[in-house]
């Protein structure tokens, strides 16, 4: 492996300004370029590397571009040479499907999503065999969704056409299969076949596509924790014999993803898969399990964050109760404010009140008038006593009743110092 090709970000090459590094594997990179305003994917791969994979892509990219051969492949927009690198410049789509079943919770997809997406990425395949390549690299991380910004998040795309191979000659017969080939592929997604080191034909796309397709539906394959390349074509074989190794694979999924494994099983070198085969029983697969297929899992989630936008960031357990202590103290320095303020304003309100019956409410004056004459009141019935001895208390008794009705009806001065008498006299007691 040669040296990896660094651009910085900024550098202009062949019209192309390169504004930052998507990614990088063992033979080149990806970076996100510009140009007119619009954005673009930059693949880099240094000339001194021995395996030319972008030679492979670019002629992939036109074939399918002359043969108008679908929709799921990106555009060719450029490619060409620079200093020590060669470059590629296509279509920029959006997240692959492997890092899309990470972000989810349950780290797979629910059954309607898992469905609708395998029935697109078959679809690409169908396509891609259509103009007489295999991709041979089938998995999660070779399909992505199209962008946010171009409204694409239900359009499936299948990238790096790397390892692709033509299978048939310019008059369009088949190639007889090599004696032996090489392992072509990631291991926990190869067919049979390629752990046989066989040669690779259209039903071993379809037996990657498989594997992906139960992964995504429940998001594990028996075989994960397996490095070994043998092992893992061991257990792959196994599938084929043992019903134990088979309810391993398939638990959890439906019962149609067994039929279309014995479909592939039952395929031949040449033979040309009846792809309409395997989409009547995704369909049948989707009603038997009543599932939904839209919105698919990830719409509202990438809906809701913009072009740009960074990752929440995670907070730590601390920081967490830090904050929920800092709410509590909040919360109560809150409540205590609101607590005085509706005592002020109760304060206000009652004074006010008391203002109010002052001026408006006779009733109310006269009762305070008469408690605030307590005193009077005393020595008024200490005089009513004295008087009750003497031989002409009718007399008296008269003259009395007159006197506190007069007194306790009598106002306090108002606000603006004058005095009035009520006109309404209190019964007598």
């Amino acid at each position: 492996m040669g040296e990896l090709i660094q651009i910085e970000p900024g550098r202009l090459v062949n019209g192309w300004k390169i504004e930052k590094k998507l990614g990088e594997g063992a033979f080149g990179a990806v970076y996100k370029c510009s140009k007119n305003d619009k954005f673009y994917a930059f693949k880099v791969e240094g000339q001194a590397e021995k395996i030319q994979l972008l030679k492979m892509e670019v002629l992939v990219l036109l074939e399918l571009t002359k043969f108008n051969a679908g929709t799921h492949f990106c555009k060719l927009e450029d490619k060409g040479q620079h200093d020590n690198f060669n470059f590629v410049v296509m279509t920029l789509v959006g997240k692959s499907l492997q890092d899309l079943r990470l972000m989810l919770p349950k780290k797979k997809f629910s059954m309607g999503t898992a469905i609708s997406v395998s029935m697109q990425c078959l679809k690409a395949l169908e396509d891609l065999h259509s103009i007489g390549y295999l991709h041979r690299d089938v998995k999660p991380g070779n399909y992505t969704i199209g962008r946010v910004e171009m409204n694409e998040l239900r359009k499936v795309y299948v990238l790096d056409f790397g390892m692709a191979r033509k299978f048939v000659h310019d008059d369009g017969t088949m190639k007889k299969p090599r004696t032996a080939a090489g392992f072509r592929g990631t291991v926990r997604y190869a067919a049979l076949s390629c752990h046989l080191q066989r040669e690779l034909c259209r039903k071993d796309d379809i037996e990657s596509w498989l594997y992906q397709t139960v992964e995504l539906t429940k998001g594990k394959l028996p075989w994960r924790n397996l490095e070994d390349q043998d092992e893992v074509g061991i257990y792959k074989k196994s599938v084929r014999k043992d019903p134990k190794a088979l309810k391993q694979l398939f638990g959890g999924c439906p019962r149609h993803y067994i039929e279309i494994m014995d479909y592939i099983n039952a395929l031949k070198f040449y033979d040309n898969p009846e792809y309409a085969k395997i989409y009547a029983l995704m369909k049948e697969a989707m009603v038997a399990t009543k599932s939904q297929e839209f919105p698919y899992d990830w719409e509202a989630m990438l809906m809701n964050r913009k072009p740009g936008d960074k990752k929440p960031k995670k907070k730590s357990k601390s920081s967490s109760s830090s904050e929920d202590s800092k709410k509590k103290k909040k919360s109560k320095r809150k409540q205590k404010r609101s607590e005085k303020e509706k005592k002020d304003d109760k304060k206000h309100a009652d004074d006010h009140k008391s203002d109010g019956e002052k001026k408006s409410d006779p009733k109310k004056t006269d009762d305070h008038k008469s408690d605030g004459k307590k005193t009077d009141d005393k020595k008024t019935d200490d005089k009513k006593t004295d008087d009750k001895k003497t031989d002409d208390k009718k007399q008296s008794d008269d003259k009395k009743d007159s006197s506190d009705t007069q007194r306790t009806d009598k106002k306090p001065p108002n606000e603006d110092g004058s005095s009035k008498k009520s006109t309404k006299k209190k019964p007598d007691k």
